[in-house]
């Protein structure tokens, strides 16, 4: 997809950046609103709150501290309320505890029917699956819909244009951490930079082999590499803690991970593939050998 510039109009409704905002776009008749749960009550006169809508609440687990979000939809009701009303429902449900803030896409002149919202909803649901930053709470995969083919370039219009707000929000709910085809295999090209980490353990006496990628967030260790099980007695409490989670999730089965996992720096990514104190720098390597330091140090003498 071609990327183009974009100027995002974001209205700080309270004059304070931790309050309800309203973002939107030049010549785009979408209108996006990020709701504090507490402030959900102030905005119920607002015309376009009370039209058909998506929305998306946003939370974490109190145990995994792990990012939850739900999407829903809603259509104008007869008693004149739309899909702020559905919103304020869900914080009289016990199971919805867990959001503090919701985001809801509408438009400014009710353009949104029936037919669009499902497809809309389906679209972002299944978007933010792929994406798998979130726990993504819907029980049941929403109904596609069916729409022209001129509708569907509309809505996925409205969509690029969502998310990226949404993104530009801080919820990178959307944003994969890296490309689909970044998975371990010794066929990924070298100009993709990938680094390597082949190390022989004594607690385990398995030779571990993990390949990561840098990216602007950090360093991601990539889905299929290998997770030695055994933690070392000094490992550090926040990697033994993800590791175990990650084991009851099912994310690493018999030492293989099956997901693309984020990390801040590149010592923690090996600490938590080697389960023990290493260091990153010196640990990954390119497929010439060169280390992370080695190629760090060679990109700022450049």
């Amino acid at each position: 997809m071609y990327h183009r510039s974009k100027n995002i109009n974001i209205f700080l409704m309270d004059g304070d950046v931790t309050g309800r905002m309203k973002c939107t776009l030049s010549n785009w008749t979408g209108v996006l609103y990020k709701i504090p749960r507490i402030q959900l009550a102030t905005l119920k006169e607002r015309d376009e709150l009370k039209q058909s809508g998506i929305y998306f609440l946003f939370g974490k687990d109190d145990e995994t501290q792990q990012d939850i979000t739900y999407i829903g939809q809603a259509t104008t009701r007869k008693n004149g309320e739309g899909v702020l009303l559905r919103v304020q429902e869900h914080t009289r449900d016990s199971h919805a505890d867990y959001f503090n803030d919701v985001i809801i896409l509408t438009t400014q002149n009710n353009s949104f029917g029936p037919t669009e919202i499902s497809y809309l909803e389906n679209s972002f649901t299944n978007l933010a699956k792929e994406a798998g930053r979130f726990i993504v709470k819907n029980g049941n995969e929403p109904n596609p819909g069916h729409v022209t083919e001129e509708k569907q370039a509309e809505l996925d219009e409205i969509i690029e244009y969502a998310t990226m707000i949404i993104g530009t929000l801080g919820y990178k709910l959307f944003v994969p951490i890296i490309r689909k085809e970044s998975v371990f295999s010794e066929k990924q090209q070298e100009d993709e930079q990938l680094l390597h980490l082949k190390r022989k353990t004594k607690k385990s006496k398995q030779e571990i082999q993990a390949i990561c990628k840098r990216t602007a967030e950090g360093f991601v260790v990539l889905k299929g590499s290998m997770v030695d099980l055994i933690d070392a007695p000094h490992l550090s409490e926040s990697v033994k803690g993800l590791r175990e989670e990650l084991v009851k999730r099912n994310v690493i089965q018999d030492g293989i991970l099956q997901q693309n996992q984020l990390f801040n720096s590149a010592s923690t990514a090996a600490m938590f593939v080697l389960g023990m104190s290493a260091n990153g720098r010196t640990e990954w390597k390119n497929q010439a050998g060169m280390s992370l330091k080695e190629l760090e140090e060679q990109e700022i003498s450049k």
